[in-house]
């Protein structure tokens, strides 16, 4: 089962990802993110956005060094939702996007 966790730096930012290996001095972290919270206006709800985290690198996997790290804690079940599928690969379909092809629709050659 994978471990997903947020984890707060000493640099403020927060950073969720699969925990792989964790031990006294080191964690990795597999396909991190960044969340960034947003406002779209003065009384808006604010909403999270997921930005890739050590985007200048093709590794799948980043080494925190323990000390760098405030906290860690095991996401929210939406956040957690919206990062697997920001990093499954698999793209999910909307409402409109299953509906079922018919004699009706097919295109004309």
């Amino acid at each position: 089962m994978k471990k997903i966790k947020i984890i707060r730096l000493s640099t403020g930012e927060d950073v969720i990802g699969e925990v792989t290996h964790d031990d006294n001095h080191i964690v990795t972290l597999k396909k991190p993110f960044v969340l960034i919270p947003r406002q779209m206006g003065p009384g808006k709800p604010i909403q999270l956005m997921l930005s890739p985290w050590q985007p200048y690198t093709d590794e799948e996997e980043i080494l925190v060094n323990h000390d760098k790290i405030v906290t860690m804690v095991t996401p929210k079940n939406d956040i957690q939702r919206n990062y697997e599928e920001n990093t499954s690969g698999i793209i999910q379909a909307t409402a409109a996007d299953q509906q079922l092809i018919t004699e009706t629709k097919l295109p004309k050659v």
